[in-house]
């Protein structure tokens, strides 16, 4: 996260990439928040900036 095809090139458009990446926390978001009873979270090399900034990572 975020998913590099996803986000807009800050240098193309930086209204739409700046959109982009709150889609991407959104969509975040809503997959921890549907965790039932656990939520295991890992990454590979370095940790999504949405983990960091949510102080998970």
């Amino acid at each position: 996260m975020p998913f590099p095809k996803a986000i807009t090139d800050a240098e193309v458009d930086r209204l739409q990439h700046e959109t982009d990446l709150m889609t991407e926390r959104c969509l975040l978001f809503v997959a921890c928040t549907r965790a039932r009873e656990r939520l295991h979270v890992s990454w590979a090399d370095t940790p999504s900036r949405f983990l960091v900034e949510a102080g998970v990572a």
